[in-house]
């Protein structure tokens, strides 16, 4: 038991890390990681990789409600939009996780693989940075249509086990906010995914007629939760700080490929 916890400390440890020098939620560094530390520790097949992305929503949680208290002070954060959006997420997420539940481990290894080799040619490419400098307005955020796109993102989000980040920012820039407030207003809107997906994933998961491990409540662990929040939590700020000492194009052309890496590892498992 105390390996374990050592192993998920330094998980959390790495994963404040290079989120805080990223800027990234840290889902797509947790559920490709929890899925090979799970398949370790002799986790029933069926349920590792929704056992995986559970415990990354659980996880991100409690560190998104800090990014998000942090990107508030800085006022970067679009609180008008941030109820519209996370009215949709709330049910994109739940209705996320109730349809990941349906999947084979083979349709969300797939799902897991594509995403994280998605993000990591955006990581190259700077493709997000790319739309912010356009400075257009590519899509409509009125009242009415801001639910409709935080369903969507609530939805792909819990499949994943994001914060929804990766999708939250590149819209509000698309929908002509500066990059800043995109990525404080999507760090505001990680935490009602993460709840709402976490919440999904335990409610689904009581179902199940796998052999759940001891300490998992439906398909969230939380050993790993508590273990994980706790030291992302301390090396966040350390990765922030780090960052402002390393070329920004390096470390994320070094971190596309890390993900890329990820993805072809997690199909060929």
């Amino acid at each position: 038991m105390i390996i374990e916890i050592l192993i998920y400390l330094s998980l959390g440890a790495f994963t404040g890390l290079l989120a805080g020098m990223f800027g990234i939620g840290g889902g797509s560094i947790l559920v490709p990681s929890l899925i090979f530390i799970f398949y370790g520790m002799g986790f029933e097949s069926s349920i590792i990789f929704l056992m995986a992305i559970g415990t990354s929503l659980a996880s991100i949680f409690f560190s998104a409600i800090s990014s998000a208290l942090s990107h508030h002070k800085k006022r970067s954060v679009e609180w008008p939009l941030v109820i519209p959006l996370s009215i949709g997420m709330v049910l994109g997420a739940v209705l996320g996780s109730g349809y990941a539940a349906t999947l084979t481990n083979e349709n969300l290894k797939w799902i897991i693989a594509i995403f994280l080799i998605v993000i990591g040619i955006e990581m190259i490419s700077n493709f997000t940075k790319s739309l912010a400098n356009k400075d257009q307005k590519l899509v409509t955020l009125s009242k009415s249509f801001t639910p409709i796109h935080g369903s969507w993102i609530g939805f792909l989000s819990s499949i994943i086990g994001i914060g929804g980040g990766s999708f939250t920012t590149p819209l509000m820039i698309a929908g002509g906010f500066n990059i800043r407030s995109g990525i404080g207003t999507a760090a505001a809107c990680g935490v009602p995914i993460a709840a709402a997906g976490a919440f999904g994933y335990m409610y689904f998961g009581k179902s199940t007629e796998a052999m759940l491990p001891p300490g998992a409540f439906g398909y969230v662990f939380w050993p790993a939760v508590i273990s994980i929040s706790l030291a992302s939590i301390l090396t966040a700020r350390v990765g922030a700080n780090l960052s402002h000492s390393i070329s920004e194009k390096n470390l994320k052309i070094s971190f596309g490929i890390f993900l890329i890496l990820i993805g072809i590892l997690v199909i060929v498992n």
